[in-house]
């Protein structure tokens, strides 16, 4: 296993993949035996660590905007046990009427929950905490941080057939911080709300669920405020989210697949020995992954595929630190991870190829991150005599020099 930071993945800015033996190459099957054709297995294929830290903004208007926070336990013997926690703070919208805390009369949340990972079945608890102390998006946590929270608040029983669900806060609480809500120490003195499994609940399977945080989608933190006889529930939308995930590797490590999945901590990696190929132009190059698609569904069991995935390259500099560059993402084709955009990742090959000195060290594939999810990517392990393995091929143009 190895170990590295995910860095921000830069646009991929690369001309489209020109055809350097002129028209008709492209349509060379890269699965059939041409001489112009060389298949290379995946060495060293495995998985690597990846450190993702689902903590960020909720923002209609920001690009990196964290749209789900998951919450929830779950046992599970092929990819292994996970946990989540979601820390949930708001921002308040301008008020009218100039209120007060005498005008502050209910107080509840309500949460868009639209994913599962585990047993559709199950009823979670979900405890409601205030968080204590101060915490911030923009600090990198650890991705299993744990956040100080106060007594709870609130339980509320949620099933994969809720939808918009409404978490409640007691009045007492309401009458404690009813000043805070409406004044001007909002943003320093309040701190948002923690959603947590009951301590009491044992996961057998379980289930984690995730929820928007988005407001178009219904979620927000509804404030009642009672002022000159008019009754107004104001939504405070969500700001800074935090899902703080733990995860255990299954107890027997699989032989068949590579249990990879998004969120937890991991991803894949494997080498590729084009230095064999010699100096030769490049007509196209292509990766395939085939997974595992039976894990998706077992009976009430559910887990995610994971529809993205995205690929980096990764070169050693002459001090041994590592460079990591985007090379495109993967999509779901007939089984298999494949480049949405070939032709892009073909110009990079060819440069590389065509340019010892730029050739990656080794590639690595990462479950896409956002939304925040447990989605699976079970990609096969190479099996002797299967013709389904993850390979990497190239069209190549003339002898090598």
């Amino acid at each position: 296993m190895r170990t590295f930071v995910v860095a921000a993945l830069a646009a991929l800015t690369l001309s489209a993949c020109q055809d350097p033996s002129g028209a008709g190459l492209g349509l060379i099957d890269e699965e059939q035996s041409d001489p112009n054709v060389r298949t290379f297995p995946l060495a060293d294929l495995d998985t690597v660590e990846a450190q993702t830290v689902a903590i960020g903004v909720a923002s209609a208007g920001d690009s990196d905007t964290v749209t789900r926070v998951l919450s929830g336990s779950v046992a599970d013997p092929d990819f292994g046990d996970a946990r989540a926690i979601a820390y949930l703070d708001f921002i308040r919208p301008t008020l009218d009427g100039d209120p007060t805390g005498s005008d502050v009369t209910e107080v509840w949340l309500e949460l868009d929950r639209t994913y599962a990972y585990g047993d559709t079945t199950a009823t979670l608890p979900y405890d409601l905490r205030p968080i204590q102390g101060t915490w911030d998006a923009d600090t990198d946590y650890p991705a299993d941080t744990l956040l100080a929270v106060g007594d709870v608040l609130s339980t509320t029983s949620v099933t994969n057939a809720d939808s918009l669900k409404r978490f409640d806060v007691p009045e007492s609480w309401t009458r404690a911080n009813a000043d805070l809500l409406v004044g001007d120490d909002f943003v320093d003195g309040f701190e948002g709300f923690a959603l947590q499994l009951a301590e009491s609940f044992v996961p057998s399977p379980g289930a984690v669920f995730g929820f928007n945080t988005l407001s178009t989608t219904g979620s927000g933190l509804r404030v009642v405020i009672t002022n000159d006889s008019e009754v107004d529930t104001v939504v405070f939308p969500l700001s800074e989210v935090f899902s703080s995930i733990s995860t255990s590797a299954p107890a027997v490590v699989p032989s068949t697949y590579l249990p990879v999945r998004a969120n937890t901590g991991a991803g894949i990696g494997f080498t590729v020995d084009l230095a064999s190929v010699g100096v030769v132009p490049v007509a196209n190059a292509r990766v395939r992954l085939p997974f595992d698609d039976s894990f998706a569904e077992t009976g009430s069991f559910v887990r995610p595929t994971a529809s993205r995935a995205i690929l980096v390259g990764v070169r050693l500099d002459e001090d041994g630190e590592e460079e990591r560059q985007g090379l495109g993402d993967f999509t779901i084709i007939d089984g298999s991870y494949v480049l949405s955009d070939p032709r892009q990742f073909s110009a990079l090959i060819q440069s590389t190829v065509l340019n010892p000195d730029e050739r990656f060290d080794r590639f690595e594939v990462l479950p896409a991150t956002n939304p925040v999810s447990f989605d699976a990517l079970p990609v096969l392990l190479p099996l002797d005599g299967s013709p389904n393995a993850p390979r990497f091929t190239l069209t190549v143009v003339g002898v090598p020099q």
